[in-house]
């Protein structure tokens, strides 16, 4: 039986699309907040939600900055000699 408001590991997988062992890991390095009751981890689904978020963002961010332009080097007045 499911709610609206937490999500077991599974339910949690499903949701980002990933495999459950990569959730527990997530859990255990501190990226994606839970609580162990028993055996079974217990997540909020707003945490879920917000850590997709921001890994969407972050992606997103950086292939936005990857494919903005070089700097470009500011060119001077050209060095012109005339001969007289």
């Amino acid at each position: 039986m499911s709610n609206d408001v937490t999500l077991n590991l599974h339910e949690a997988a499903d949701h980002l699309k990933i495999h459950p062992k990569t959730v527990e890991d997530l859990i255990r390095d501190g990226a994606l907040p839970a609580g162990k009751i028993g055996r079974a981890y217990v997540l909020m689904k707003k945490d879920v939600i917000r850590y997709a978020e921001s890994i969407i963002l972050k992606q997103t961010a950086d292939r936005l900055r990857a494919k903005s332009p070089k700097r470009i080097r500011k060119i001077g007045a050209p060095q012109i000699s005339v001969a007289h």
